[in-house]
């Protein structure tokens, strides 16, 4: 997250919003970002950050495009025995899972001030379940 503040910071004291965020939540076999890397897209379809050295980021920008029209998070999931990891170059073997979601305010400003602080805390975001629970949040900090 912290390679992508300052990029996002510019595009809120901009109006370059909505925003959405991409997080690599689990890979397998061999995968250019590890779980936890970050791509942020606004609604002009600006980038910053990745979340696979470009082999599959056309279509986690697509999909951001679509969880900023209609706020609805998703959980991607591209893989060599897949025909999309094909089709978005994925041909290097390997998984990988991308959740995509709307920047939440409230969690974005808690990490910003975690990072600031240099102080420990986390986010924990509902990845699976029932549609009303996906993408709800909880936030922890270690005061």
């Amino acid at each position: 997250m912290q390679e992508i503040i300052s990029e996002i910071d510019q595009w809120l004291v901009d109006g370059r919003t909505p925003i959405a965020l991409a997080t690599v939540i689990q890979t397998w076999g061999s995968a250019p970002r590890r779980a936890g890397a970050k791509m942020a897209v606004n609604a002009a379809g600006e980038m910053a950050g990745s979340v696979s050295g470009g082999c599959v980021e056309g279509a986690v920008v697509e999909a951001a495009q679509q969880t900023l029209a209609d706020g609805r998070p998703q959980l991607l999931h591209f893989g060599v025995a897949d025909e999309t990891a094909w089709e978005v170059g994925l041909a290097c073997g390997g998984t990988i899972d991308i959740f995509v979601e709307p920047l939440d305010n409230a969690a974005y400003a808690f990490q910003r001030q975690l990072i600031a602080q240099n102080k420990a805390g986390a986010v924990i975001t509902i990845i699976r379940g029932p549609e009303k629970w996906v993408g709800k949040k909880l936030l922890a900090g270690a005061d």
